[in-house]
């Protein structure tokens, strides 16, 4: 089982930053989980939500902010210090010569940025670390428009509600990793979808309990490090 952290080692430092991601690393994770939005010029960001007022001493939408607005706010949500948030680029030449896997979620969900998914594709590939990278999105359109681009990406569909609708989108879209939350994930569900040859990526696995339950999928995601006796 692969263990990734949600948004870095997000019980503990800041989510979606640099700190959060090192901490992840140094604490033993097989590697982290993170999200990318596209600000007004363009350059790819790690943040969870479409604006920054909750993790930031700021306001605004990413959408409406350059980069350099946004490093001059600081990003430490319900913890002390200065954290500015990071780019991806960051992100990948930190872990470009670490054994890390990255999740990348492509945050289209509720704002679809103009060719986000290409952008983040290119970059990946521009530091060739196409096998360290998996993608994921609630939102099926992105998920698509990676396969055009590279049928062989890891590519898992985010999904939280609709489960049977959903995962018939993903059959018939030849889809193979499915990312549900963990509270949907019974021996029965877990069972028929490796049947059908899914890989299974569950989030945010909240304890030891149900991390425990839990084995038989081939990912975790959590905000804690957690393992048998802790």
């Amino acid at each position: 089982m692969i263990k990734l952290a949600h948004r870095g080692y997000s019980a503990h430092y800041p989510e979606n930053t640099m700190e959060a991601f090192k901490q992840a690393y140094k604490k033993g994770f097989d590697g982290l989980e993170t999200d990318v939005h596209m600000t007004l010029d363009g350059e790819l960001v790690l943040i969870h939500d479409e604006d920054i007022s909750r993790t930031s001493n700021g306001k605004g939408y990413i959408k409406d902010m350059t980069l350099n607005q946004l490093k001059q706010y600081n990003f430490p949500y319900k913890f002390n210090g200065i954290y500015t948030i990071p780019t991806l680029k960051e992100l990948l030449e930190y872990i470009h010569d670490k054994d890390m896997i990255v999740n990348i979620e492509i945050k289209t969900d509720h704002i679809h940025y103009e060719n986000i998914e290409q952008k983040v594709y290119e970059m990946v590939e521009n530091y060739h670390l196409h096998d360290k990278i998996i993608y994921s999105s609630f939102y099926l359109p992105s998920l698509l428009k990676l396969k055009e681009l590279d049928s062989t990406l890891y590519l898992g569909y985010l999904m939280e509600d609709h489960y049977e609708e959903r995962i018939q989108q993903l059959y018939q879209h030849h889809l193979t990793a499915i990312h549900p939350r963990y509270d949907y994930l019974n021996k029965e569900n877990i069972k028929k979808l490796k049947q059908n040859n899914m890989k299974i990526a569950t989030w945010t696995v909240p304890n030891i309990k149900e991390y425990q339950r839990l084995q038989d999928v081939d990912i975790i995601i959590s905000n804690e490090y957690l393992k048998e006796n802790l």
